[in-house]
């Protein structure tokens, strides 16, 4: 009789904590492009699951803007990367007021992977785009030519707000 309580318990815990889990579904843009909006079309997407784990997922967090993105591969260019802890710091700094004098609306990425800083730009979708904005870059700050490198990378893709 104990032994058969307990299996209940575990039983009944199994099923709630199973119910929370497919409440709490993380969506995928696919979910947010089938969502049906009033007034709206409706799309549908027929893919393999595998598909849709690899194209990104809406992310949790937001924008100051309210705007919302989604995280999926991509490419961004590194302008700078050092591993000397007292002067890197200050360049990444420097190159990234200037990078932003020049691109105002340009995303500046700074991060530490042990042991180098780095400074990396933009949120692209494919390479081509990247090589374009390097381009740009190039012409208007031609002293950070020699380091800038497009390197593939989770980017930040911004979705547009259907209401």
């Amino acid at each position: 009789m104990k032994y058969k309580f307990i299996l209940f318990l575990f039983f009944i815990t199994g099923t709630y904590f199973s119910e929370i889990r497919a409440q709490a579904k993380h969506t995928t843009i696919i979910d947010d492009l089938e969502t049906l909006v009033p007034g709206g079309g409706i799309i549908q997407i027929t893919s393999d699951p595998k598909i849709t784990e690899l194209i990104g997922s809406s992310s949790q967090t937001t924008s100051t803007s309210g705007k919302s993105f989604v995280k999926t591969g991509g490419f961004r260019i590194q302008v700078f990367m050092s591993n000397n802890p007292q002067t890197a710091r200050k360049e990444i700094s420097d190159k990234g007021s200037l990078i932003k004098s020049f691109f105002p609306d340009a995303a500046i990425y700074t991060g530490y992977v042990a042991p180098n800083w780095k400074l990396v730009v933009g949120d692209f979708r494919t390479k081509e785009e990247a090589a374009v904005f390097k381009q740009k870059m190039l012409k208007q700050i031609p002293e950070l030519g020699k380091e800038m490198y497009i390197i593939p990378s989770k980017v930040n893709i911004s979705m547009q707000n259907t209401n």
